[in-house]
């Protein structure tokens, strides 16, 4: 709950972030500190810096930490939906960022960015000017952050920045070919699929949908609208210019595609707080998570 007469209110917002960026750098960095990657060549899975071919038991490494993983988010899913693809998923936490550079260098819907370029010409073109070197460097980053998984990072290293083009052999036009490919399909995934990706195609997401449709409806995380009609929000629509995948939070039910669909991001709880606030008043959204909180 908001505590009234607050301003910009970011309870769900900061720490959200501070878990999307966080993840994302630990992927992209785990192969170039070689702490787990598979090379092809070999082929062999590589742990702390030491080779083991891939082989009982050796595998169990790869093997015990991914179903970890999927029974944890599984886990996760049952009490408090689909709160992966709202602060962990790399696909979902991408497609974010390339919203605000969408905002800055054309037209998109991140608020923060919008009103960092209205206030002034310098702050408008400096971050115009930051959004495009992002784009143009960002997938490429990716780019060799996933071909470190598979390829030495010292080879990776040597093909890209340290051999003229042209001269690195097949190794070099193999890596090149992937940065071009990785960056037309990020400028794609961020600038025209977004995430309709999410809502037709992501088998990890309608996964997760499917267990939280086995999850009771009354105590699943998910954004309530408590007061009884939609008139007290006196036209307001913060909640809904907050949802980044569009679903009005205040709907008995919040379905994305073919099911169940909120991201429990806690951005439309955050943006009526924050309107509520400057009334003096207490937030219309909540969370609720708990046996016997009746849904409203």
């Amino acid at each position: 709950m908001a505590k009234v007469g607050s301003g910009l209110y970011r309870r769900f917002h900061v720490p959200r972030r501070l878990s999307q960026v966080g993840l994302l750098i630990l992927w992209a960095l785990l192969p170039w500190f070689d702490i787990v990657r598979i090379e092809i060549r070999g082929p062999k899975v590589v742990y702390f810096g030491q080779g083991y071919p891939i082989e009982f038991p050796f595998v169990l490494g790869l093997i015990v930490p991914f179903v970890v993983i999927v029974w944890g988010i599984a886990f996760l899913t049952y009490f408090k939906g689909r709160v992966f693809c709202g602060w962990a998923c790399p696909y979902g936490s991408s497609v974010e960022l390339f919203e605000g550079l969408r905002t800055a260098v054309w037209k998109g819907t991140n608020r923060r960015v919008a009103s960092w370029m209205k206030r002034s010409f310098l702050h408008r073109w400096g971050l115009r000017l930051a959004a495009g070197l992002t784009l143009a460097l960002a997938p490429g980053a990716l780019a060799l952050s996933l071909a470190a998984y598979l390829v030495p990072p010292v080879e990776i290293i040597h093909a890209v920045f340290r051999t003229w083009w042209g001269q690195g052999g097949m190794v070099q036009t193999a890596l090149l070919s992937w940065l071009a490919l990785m960056s037309l399909i990020s400028w794609l995934a961020g600038f025209l699929v977004r995430f309709h990706f999410c809502r037709m195609v992501c088998i990890y997401g309608m996964g997760q949908a499917m267990v939280a449709s086995t999850a009771s409806d009354n105590e699943i995380l998910r954004p309530r609208f408590l007061p009884e009609s939609t008139s007290d929000c006196g036209g307001c629509q913060a909640c809904l210019k907050a949802c980044f995948v569009d679903l009005d939070p205040r709907a008995d039910q919040l379905e994305l595609g073919f099911s169940a669909g909120c991201f429990n991001c806690g951005e439309c709880i955050d943006a009526c707080a924050t309107v509520q606030g400057h009334k003096q008043e207490s937030s219309l959204l909540s969370f609720v998570s708990s046996p016997g909180k009746k849904k409203r």
